[in-house]
């Protein structure tokens, strides 16, 4: 049985990845009533983690200036900041997260490189200062990203980022995984073609498997504390953004 807190981290971390949910679908996957789903959205909307909309919720990127202090997205992400230097050519992985990620660099001047039509609508809608960057390529639905070998080639020859952001699915010795074959492919070409990788998944994703995946050898990882037995990297800078402290006051974020 999830306690709130639990079952809340799963919720945001839905949204981080799809950007809506249904509430439906929440009650099936969590095992609880529709009324426990609807309590929990209507608290985080309070939060201003959320909107609550027909049937379900919508993720919300934060507002310029707004206090993103006790925001758990936010917490973790802040981690990824500190490894960003102006200028950097910076390849975002297509899920919400990115925007939130953007919102928090302001003034840092960057390259941003996406062939995620949403990320690239969202981007282009406000005045930021970076410049952004969009591959090309036809829409593939299933994936919702921008495709074809050209861009693909662009990304590996021309534009080569110096920093792959990626919100793999799971990871499992040295592979990441994603559910859909071309969201892989993406990741793999960004991560091969740039100079570091940071992947953020929740621990709970640590040592299982997905659809398709793909080896590196070499990355940052953003994750919790509550790590599973066994789960270990060579090669892996392991990067808590929850603190041990924090996790012994809770019943843990394990979603």
């Amino acid at each position: 049985m999830y306690v709130p807190q639990e079952r809340r981290a799963y919720i945001l971390r839905i949204l981080q990845q799809e950007g809506s949910i249904r509430s439906a679908r929440l009650a099936r996957e969590l095992g609880v009533t529709d009324e426990t789903i609807r309590t929990d959205l209507v608290d985080m909307q309070a939060q201003g983690l959320l909107q609550r909309v027909h049937g379900g919720a919508r993720y919300i990127v934060p507002r310029a200036g707004a206090d993103t202090s006790t925001r758990p997205d936010c917490q973790m992400l802040q981690h990824a900041l500190k490894r960003i230097q102006p200028g950097m050519r910076i390849y975002l992985d297509a899920a919400p997260l990115s925007l939130v990620f953007v919102s928090m660099l302001r003034d840092m001047t960057c390259t941003l490189i996406t062939n995620s039509p949403k990320i690239l609508a969202e981007l282009t809608a406000g005045a930021l200062p970076h410049n952004i960057i969009c591959p090309g390529g036809m829409l593939d639905k299933k994936s919702g990203l921008l495709d074809s070998s050209a861009a693909r080639n662009a990304l590996q020859r021309d534009l080569k980022p110096d920093l792959a952001l990626l919100y793999p699915s799971s990871i499992s010795q040295n592979y990441l995984g994603y559910p859909v074959l071309l969201r892989a492919i993406w990741a793999r070409i960004a991560a091969e073609s740039a100079g570091r990788t940071i992947a953020i998944t929740p621990a709970s994703s640590l040592n299982q498997e997905s659809a398709h995946s793909f080896y590196l050898p070499r990355f940052t990882l953003i994750t919790e504390s509550n790590l599973p037995a066994g789960f270990s990297h060579a090669d892996m800078e392991l990067v808590p953004y929850i603190s041990l402290d924090d996790l012994r006051q809770s019943d843990g974020f394990d979603y």
